[in-house]
């Protein structure tokens, strides 16, 4: 078995820490869908089962936690470059 280690860049780390705070700064109702559909990779209809809510729920959900992570992704980027600077 051959097994290959990746380097992560530190602008991926970062990038990586700024959409973790940005999901986590969601409100719950949008965090808990983007995280069970992302993260744990559930598609529209088992996330709909588990958080026992209709499928269009769900996909209303993801589009409206998306929308405000595009709003607020960059703030929390301008926080990872402001630290770094100091």
């Amino acid at each position: 078995m051959l097994i290959v280690q990746t380097q992560t860049s530190a602008s991926d780390t970062d990038l990586h820490d700024a959409i973790r705070q940005a999901v986590l700064a969601l409100p719950a109702r949008y965090r808990d869908t983007l995280v069970l559909f992302y993260f744990h990779e559930m598609d529209v209809s088992e996330t709909a089962k588990s958080l026992n809510l209709p499928e269009g729920t769900v996909k209303a959900r993801l589009a409206r936690g998306r929308k405000i992570l595009q709003q607020k992704l960059p703030q929390f980027l301008g926080e990872l470059s402001f630290k770094e600077a100091q």
